[in-house]
């Protein structure tokens, strides 16, 4: 995986420079590096969503062990055996550093640390609530399962109704690079004569620099923050 990823950039660049000149050179070396960051952060958004969707069942079967009267420690292995990875793997480990003598306050800051989600510190501040002070664990955990459920909901219903924004500021920030690199690939001789002249350079280098502030000026407005 080091060695494609050291071989990428030097790919990218060939290829470009063989299908349209420097620019594509540029294109394709800009890519080998943006690719591999876009595909792990949509690796990690997905990973970060699935454990929320899981952490509203585990919340659950916690909040219906207690009302059982199991121990919170017991509720918690309750909701590992009952989960699925990647969230049940890391309850099984909270529980088996707790049956190993580690205080449960310090599992759970280990715990919330291996987390991706800030809805983990949530569910740890409850847990180490109630084994401080007690009261009703039970409900506190069945609201705090709805809160999260209605966060994951709202954020979903987000993502969907920005769908189409998102997708067409894709679109306008990559059709005149596109274009452009077309034209570098099918007309290469009268762009070079852009390339030759400071005036034709400048302009190109100005049009690819107002396009990328644009792009990033789309994503900054379609970004909503927590």
């Amino acid at each position: 995986m080091t060695a494609a990823r050291t071989l990428a950039v030097p790919a990218g660049l060939a290829v470009g420079a063989i299908v349209a000149g420097w620019p594509g050179a540029l294109a394709g070396g800009v890519a080998a590096v943006v690719a591999p960051a876009l595909r792990r952060r949509r690796r990690e958004s997905a990973l970060r969503e699935l454990i929320e969707t899981q952490l509203i069942d585990a919340v659950s079967v916690v909040a219906s062990g207690l009302r059982a009267g199991l121990s919170l420690t017991l509720a918690i292995r309750a909701a590992a055996d009952d989960g699925e990875p990647p969230l049940a793997p890391t309850l099984s480990d909270l529980v088996d550093r707790t049956s190993l003598g580690v205080p449960l306050e310090e599992s759970l800051s280990r715990w919330t640390e291996s987390m991706p989600s800030e809805e983990a510190r949530l569910v740890a501040g409850i847990l180490r609530m109630h084994r401080r002070t007690g009261g009703n664990a039970p409900a506190v955990l069945d609201q705090a399962a709805r809160t999260l459920r209605e966060r994951h909901e709202a954020a979903r219903e987000l993502r969907s109704l920005t769908a189409q924004a998102r997708l067409s500021g894709a679109i306008l920030g990559l059709l005149p690079i596109g274009f452009f690199l077309f034209l570098s690939a099918t007309s290469r001789g009268d762009v070079a004569a852009a390339y030759r002249s400071s005036t034709g350079a400048t302009a190109i280098v100005l049009g690819l620099a107002m396009q990328a502030a644009a792009f990033a000026w789309i994503r900054r407005l379609l970004r909503v923050e927590p």
